[in-house]
């Protein structure tokens, strides 16, 4: 996880938060993100906001223009490698690019949970990456990405994003598509075959003439 890309998140929103955990084994864990996405600290001493700042020279005037929090991890998310009932959800095929913003759509059995793309590009080996769907216990969703079985990064998924009018262009783009391949298979079926076949041999004969 590069620490420098997650500087790049926070000061593209302008709000770094910096959260500590209590992971249960007598250290303290800690994270940072924007307030959207949030990433493991490792390898490095206990960070304080003036740290971060002198990290990613953020001077006084910048700073004031900046939301900077430190603070405890959000109680209602688990940080955890393992969740219970977490669920793995399957690569998307499909980015979204709407009003100049990328989302990937990720498919769950309760339908599509939407996430800002620019939050897994802090992750070293995009590769070997897992998403998984977590809950809160109040029943909300949120999603983890793991490199092998270690959490990098804890996502909120993007509210409001799916409205009335955000289906009705997919579904206008899709009918375009279906008559796009439609038309393109007609003018297969028009042009024909570029060899003919013999069925009786498997011989390939140019187009009405004799086998050689």
């Amino acid at each position: 996880m590069k620490l420098k890309k997650v500087a790049a998140l926070c000061n593209q929103s302008g709000v770094y938060r910096l959260f500590d955990r209590d992971p249960g084994n007598g250290e303290i864990e800690q994270w940072m993100g924007d307030g959207c996405a949030a990433y493991p600290i490792t390898g490095l001493p206990y960070l304080d906001m003036d740290n971060i700042c002198a990290m990613f020279d953020i001077g006084d005037k910048k700073r004031e223009k900046m939301v900077m929090n430190h603070g405890k991890a959000p109680g209602n998310l688990c940080f955890d490698d393992l969740a219970p009932g977490e669920v793995q959800v399957e690569d998307p095929k499909l980015r979204v690019c709407y009003e100049g913003r990328e989302y990937l759509p990720l498919r769950t059995r309760n339908g599509i949970v939407m996430i800002r793309e620019k939050y897994l590009t802090p992750l070293d080996d995009l590769e070997y990456m897992s998403l998984f769907v977590r809950r809160t216990e109040a029943g909300g969703v949120y999603v983890v990405a793991k490199i092998g079985m270690m959490v990098q990064a804890v996502i909120l998924p993007v509210e409001g994003l799916i409205s009335e009018g955000f289906v009705e262009r997919l579904e206008e783009l899709t009918e375009q598509c279906r008559r796009t391949l439609m038309h393109k298979r007609g003018k297969e079926q028009e042009a024909g075959p570029l060899f003919l076949v013999d069925q009786s041999t498997g011989e390939v004969l140019e187009e009405g003439g004799e086998g050689k």
